[in-house]
């Protein structure tokens, strides 16, 4: 399987819930996450690496990228 790099950037409150449903998606498996870094008051961004093939990683990732909100945001990358 493919390693992705995954980053939330977005509400301090709702990275954790992201990241745990980006785990818990079919077929993705989270391997590592890195601590979470503030980017102001209420916002951090949040690196974590997944495996899994890249349809399922990209699938779980647009699944979820449509309930976070307005100035947030999910990306996935290789590696």
């Amino acid at each position: 399987m493919t390693q992705y790099r995954v980053r939330f950037e977005g509400p301090a409150a709702l990275a954790l819930r992201v990241m745990t449903a980006l785990a818990d998606a079919d077929g993705v498996e989270l391997v590592a996450s890195d601590q979470p870094d503030a980017l102001d008051d209420a916002m951090v961004a949040l690196n974590v690496t997944v495996e899994g093939s890249f349809d399922e990683v990209a699938d779980a990732v647009a699944t979820i990228r449509g309930e976070v909100p307005a100035g947030a945001s999910l990306e996935i990358a290789a590696g």
